[in-house]
Protein backbone atom coordinates (compact mmCIF):
# COMPACT_ATOMS: atom_id res chain seq x y z
CA UNK A 1 0.00 0.00 0.00
CA UNK A 2 1.19 3.42 -1.25
CA UNK A 3 2.60 5.94 1.59
CA UNK A 4 1.37 9.63 1.84
CA UNK A 5 4.57 10.92 0.48
CA UNK A 6 3.90 8.51 -2.61
CA UNK A 7 -0.12 9.91 -3.29
CA UNK A 8 0.61 13.44 -2.49
CA UNK A 9 3.25 13.00 -5.49
CA UNK A 10 0.85 11.37 -7.68
CA UNK A 11 -1.68 13.91 -6.71
CA UNK A 12 0.74 16.74 -8.22
CA UNK A 13 1.52 14.45 -11.12
CA UNK A 14 -2.35 14.43 -11.67
CA UNK A 15 -2.46 18.02 -11.37
CA UNK A 16 -0.05 18.92 -14.05
CA UNK A 17 -1.41 16.33 -16.55
CA UNK A 18 -5.23 16.48 -15.90
CA UNK A 19 -6.30 20.24 -14.91
CA UNK A 20 -7.79 22.28 -17.78
CA UNK A 21 -8.09 19.38 -19.56
CA UNK A 22 -11.64 17.45 -21.38
CA UNK A 23 -12.64 14.10 -20.44
CA UNK A 24 -13.25 12.43 -23.57
CA UNK A 25 -13.58 8.72 -22.58
CA UNK A 26 -14.15 7.06 -19.24
CA UNK A 27 -13.65 3.34 -19.58
CA UNK A 28 -13.64 1.37 -16.33
CA UNK A 29 -10.91 -1.76 -17.16
CA UNK A 30 -12.72 -4.12 -14.95
CA UNK A 31 -15.95 -4.08 -13.14
CA UNK A 32 -13.63 -4.42 -9.99
CA UNK A 33 -12.56 -1.49 -9.72
CA UNK A 34 -16.03 -0.08 -9.49
CA UNK A 35 -17.55 -0.02 -5.81
CA UNK A 36 -20.16 2.16 -6.00
CA UNK A 37 -21.32 5.18 -8.43
CA UNK A 38 -24.20 7.05 -9.12
CA UNK A 39 -23.81 8.69 -11.74
CA UNK A 40 -22.44 6.26 -13.96
CA UNK A 41 -19.05 6.89 -15.33
CA UNK A 42 -19.82 8.14 -18.61
CA UNK A 43 -21.15 11.16 -16.95
CA UNK A 44 -17.81 12.51 -16.41
CA UNK A 45 -17.24 12.52 -20.31
CA UNK A 46 -17.20 16.10 -21.63
CA UNK A 47 -16.33 18.06 -18.22
CA UNK A 48 -12.99 19.63 -17.68
CA UNK A 49 -11.02 18.79 -15.09
CA UNK A 50 -10.86 21.86 -12.85
CA UNK A 51 -8.71 20.43 -9.66
CA UNK A 52 -7.06 17.34 -8.21
CA UNK A 53 -7.10 16.89 -4.18
CA UNK A 54 -5.74 14.12 -1.63
CA UNK A 55 -7.99 12.89 1.12
CA UNK A 56 -5.76 11.26 3.18
CA UNK A 57 -5.06 8.22 1.07
CA UNK A 58 -7.90 8.94 -1.39
CA UNK A 59 -7.21 10.82 -4.37
CA UNK A 60 -10.22 13.50 -6.34
CA UNK A 61 -10.60 14.42 -9.46
CA UNK A 62 -12.98 17.44 -9.73
CA UNK A 63 -14.53 17.67 -13.05
CA UNK A 64 -16.56 20.68 -13.33
CA UNK A 65 -18.11 19.65 -9.62
CA UNK A 66 -18.30 15.83 -10.59
CA UNK A 67 -15.66 13.77 -8.62
CA UNK A 68 -14.12 10.34 -9.37
CA UNK A 69 -12.72 9.31 -6.08
CA UNK A 70 -10.40 6.39 -6.21
CA UNK A 71 -7.91 4.81 -3.41
CA UNK A 72 -4.83 2.96 -4.46
CA UNK A 73 -5.58 -0.13 -1.88
CA UNK A 74 -3.17 -2.60 -1.86
CA UNK A 75 -1.99 -2.61 -5.81
CA UNK A 76 -0.67 0.70 -5.21
CA UNK A 77 -0.31 2.52 -8.13
CA UNK A 78 -2.35 3.56 -11.40
CA UNK A 79 -1.03 3.54 -15.25
CA UNK A 80 -0.89 6.65 -17.40
CA UNK A 81 -0.16 6.04 -21.11
CA UNK A 82 0.43 9.22 -23.31
CA UNK A 83 -1.24 9.34 -26.25
CA UNK A 84 -4.21 6.84 -25.72
CA UNK A 85 -4.42 3.37 -26.86
CA UNK A 86 -7.37 3.71 -30.17
CA UNK A 87 -10.62 2.41 -29.08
Amino acid sequence: MPELPEVEALKGFLTDQLVGREIVRVLPLAVSVLKTYDPAPAALEGRTVTAVARHGKFLDIDADGLHLVTHLARAGWLQWKDPLPEG
